[in-house]
């Protein structure tokens, strides 16, 4: 019966018509089986690998800059531990790396550069171990760290770039995929629930990858680089309105002896605690946050010096009278709080930044647990009346 129908014209059309639409079915499924392989990568371990790699470079400058404070040998082994920590960093980041196959080809001729880091981390060891009997070695030292993370820098940005771009050959992946589907949907009805499912799981991973790239794992509050962005573009909208902008450092004095003597479970649970509190007393047109170990920012758009600085010092009382929930402290947290303005976005936000540090470094001098401002020179308000009117807000909740 098969051997006549085969036979017959329309049979041998059938059979050829057979044949193709099963040729056409193997060669669609393996399509989107690939398609669907590559659109479904996870890169979110890679992600985070990077980030805690770039915040490690920053720290291992840090290090070596503080050599001139420490002693000989606890300084060699703070760099020590954050050139371990580097090189850690690098070694996962290739194992991350390894288990993307279809990201290998493209970063491939950054494999000599991992091997050149390696090599100039292990040599960086090696010269600091020298500069501790050799204090002449010291300033080479710190412009070798200094070449090191722009190497490191340059690196992770170039790692990001990729996988940025596989994101975008993910969307166009998808796009293909709609158009196979409604053009072969008798043949792939089973692939165009894939598709479906595919298309939510990369959705929820772009929205974990940004919400990794713009907040802070331990506290959930924006990280450095979204403050960045942000504060770059209030400046310009504060230069816009002619309005001040002000900005507040937090920092949680001896938060180190909370971490030796309660353990980093209690010290975390301290800083969630804490971020918890600034974020309720903050304004919604504020942006808090953690840019540092126990150290938060504030920004402040449309704020004056005198304004910043009682909202300063209500931060700063609430954090000495909150009590925290679930946890036996012998010894209350404090905050030290340094605060400055700029007057019409005038100025960057790296100035900003570094005029507020300073008055948060005065404020530690100070005896800590206190509000100092430090403004630019120029603006309405002199650093004598913030001082005077920083000097009054303390009196004011020292006598309450």
């Amino acid at each position: 019966m098969m051997r006549r129908f085969l036979r017959q014209p329309g049979g041998r059309l059938a059979s050829i018509f057979a044949a193709l639409l099963f040729a056409m079915s193997a060669v669609m499924g393996s399509y989107l089986y690939s398609a669907c392989q590559k659109a479904s990568a996870d890169y979110t371990t890679l992600i985070s690998d990077i980030v805690l790699a770039q915040q490690a470079t920053p720290q291992l400058r840090a290090a070596l800059e503080e050599s001139s404070r420490l002693p000989d040998r606890e300084h060699i082994q703070y760099i020590d531990y954050f050139i371990s920590l580097s090189k850690q960093n690098l070694n996962n980041i290739q194992r991350s790396i390894e288990r993307h196959r279809y990201l290998i080809a493209d970063v491939e001729y950054l494999n000599t550069h991992f091997s050149e880091l390696n090599s100039r981390l292990s040599d960086l060891r090696q010269q600091a171990q020298e500069a501790q009997q050799r204090p002449e070695l010291r300033d080479p030292l710190q412009s070798m760290a200094i070449e090191i993370g722009g190497a490191q820098s340059w690196l992770y940005n170039q790692l990001l770039e990729k996988v940025r771009a596989i994101s975008v050959q993910q969307r166009l992946v998808m796009q293909r995929l709609s158009i196979a589907v409604s053009a072969l949907l008798v043949l792939m009805v089973s692939a165009a629930i894939t598709l479906c499912l595919a298309v939510i799981y990369l959705q929820r991973q772009r929205n974990i990858m940004h919400r990794l790239m713009l907040t802070d794992e331990l506290t959930g509050l924006y990280n450095r680089r979204h403050l960045v962005n942000v504060a770059s573009a209030a400046l310009i909208q504060a230069q816009r309105d002619r309005v001040p902008l002000s900005l507040l450092l937090l920092d949680l004095d001896h938060f180190k002896q909370i971490n030796d003597n309660y353990g980093h479970p209690t010290g975390d649970e301290v800083l969630r605690q804490i971020s918890q509190l600034l974020r309720q007393l903050s304004r919604p047109a504020d942006t808090l946050a953690r840019i540092g170990g126990e150290e938060f920012c504030l920004l402040m758009p449309s704020t004056t010096t005198h304004d910043a600085l009682q909202a300063a010092d209500r931060l700063r009382r609430e954090v000495e009278v909150n009590t925290f929930r679930g946890i036996d402290l012998h010894t209350h947290p404090t905050v030290s709080i340094g605060v400055t303005t700029c007057q019409s976005g005038s100025l960057s936000f790296e100035q900003l930044y570094s005029f507020a540090d300073k008055a948060l470094y005065q404020a530690k001098a100070l005896g800590r647990n206190r509000v100092e401002s430090l403004l630019p020179p120029g603006d309405p308000l002199t650093y004598t009346e913030a001082q005077a009117c920083t000097h009054i807000l303390i009196r004011e909740s020292s006598d309450s």
